[in-house]
């Protein structure tokens, strides 16, 4: 076996392998997706250097002009698929976009490309037809190497611009970058022995392996960036799952106070789905008493006593109270799902018989917790008025007022 033939099956078997596994990817990807098209492009361009290796590992005897328009042709439809792909890579060229008309869309991309490739095919066969000189013959090669290296580097800034989004190590960054550089330079490389002629000799087989070194790198990085997408997609449709869901989702039960086993204010919630059998639970856990989880109380002692509360600052007490709970709760919240709007009165919707409270006695001294109630007195006011306590002070009156709102079994 030749050094040529094992360099074209390294090529064959690392482009076949990195193209079927990127199409499998874009198979099961459900998601509509701009990536999901790129990876289809450079899928296909991978399958043409597969082709390509093919074609020239059994080299099969044809006339020249045949053997002159298969390779132009070859290397036209590879790099056509690699520059398809570019516009499909997020957040790439968008300078391009804003100052060319025909780079705004894919769909106009892909036709000038399609268009531009065709013209260079035909071109470059007439001319290999009818140029018979070295130098001209030369100068072709040079031509489709530099247009080739055009499309390598193009295809190389949009992927590197896309695959930091999820490398950010300066340093791997630095090492990618250097790589794809030595990639484009694979490009001028072979077909620079071939112009240079007998003299490169000696160095064909060290430029073999830098081809084949590049071509594997751009695999492993292709193959590398669209897993890590596919990964992104599954995680943001995951997401996008679980946020229908726990739009669905209830307040069946609250559970608050103080554990005196481990020293921390618990909150603790059951949820249920549309699908009765749906039902979660989480806490959160609060070693201070906090003002979120004073009003929690307070929306809590007024739920049992069937009592709407009224403040101009409600709409604040019933964010921070919603962001107490998102903060470190494995389920989330909204206002919707805990509050019932009357009028401008608010409540939970949560039953009062499901609503049970832990060392509530424990609670009752608490100042952030009494101030919280004394400042919604007037929403109290019609079941617990302070008048009723005749004969105290103002002080006194509020004190009786707050204990017979926390004795809940009343």
């Amino acid at each position: 076996m030749t050094t040529k033939q094992f360099y074209l099956l390294c090529l064959i078997g690392v482009t076949f392998v990195g193209g079927m596994f990127m199409l499998l990817l874009w198979r099961q990807i459900k998601l509509s997706s701009s990536e999901k098209r790129g990876m289809l492009f450079i899928s296909l361009a991978m399958f043409s250097w597969t082709l390509v290796g093919i074609y020239k590992y059994y080299d099969p005897p044809m006339p020249s002009l045949i053997n002159a328009f298969n390779d132009r042709i070859l290397s036209s439809f590879s790099n056509l698929l690699l520059c398809a792909s570019v516009p499909y890579f997020p957040n790439v060229f968008e300078g391009w976009r804003e100052r060319f008309a025909f780079f705004r869309k894919p769909e106009q991309w892909l036709n000038f490309i399609f268009v531009f490739f065709s013209i260079v095919t035909v071109v470059f066969t007439v001319l290999d037809r009818n140029v018979e000189s070295d130098l001209g013959k030369k100068a072709i090669i040079i031509v489709d190497a530099l247009i080739s290296l055009s499309t390598i580097l193009l295809v190389s800034v949009a992927m590197y611009s896309a695959i930091i989004r999820f490398w950010t190590d300066k340093l791997l960054q630095r090492f990618i970058l250097l790589m794809f550089i030595v990639f484009g330079l694979t490009q001028m490389v072979l077909p620079g022995i071939a112009v240079i002629g007998e003299s490169m000799r000696p160095y064909y087989f060290f430029a073999l392996v830098h081809l084949l070194v590049g071509i594997t790198f751009f695999n492993f990085i292709s193959v590398a960036y669209f897993g890590l997408v596919t990964m992104e997609m599954k995680q943001i449709a995951h997401e996008e799952q679980e946020r229908k869901k726990e739009r669905a989702l209830r307040v069946t039960s609250i559970s608050l106070g103080f554990n005196r086993e481990n020293e921390r204010y618990v909150l603790r919630i059951r949820f249920q789905g549309e699908d009765t059998s749906d039902i979660r639970s989480a806490e959160v856990t609060a070693v201070k008493l906090l003002q979120p989880f004073a009003n929690w109380i307070l929306f809590a002692l007024a739920r049992k006593h069937d009592i709407k509360l009224m403040h101009p600052d409600l709409s604040t007490t019933k964010f921070r109270m919603v962001e107490f709970w998102n903060k470190d709760a494995s389920v989330k919240l909204t206002q919707e799902m805990l509050f019932s709007n009357d009028g401008g009165q608010f409540e939970f919707r949560v039953e009062p018989d499901q609503i049970v409270f832990e060392e509530l006695s424990y609670l009752l001294p608490k100042y952030v917790i009494r101030e919280a109630i004394l400042k919604h007195e007037d929403s109290f006011r019609a079941t617990f008025d302070p008048t009723q306590f005749k004969g105290a002070a103002k002080a006194e009156r509020q004190e009786k007022m707050v204990k017979a709102i926390f004795d809940v079994n009343s």
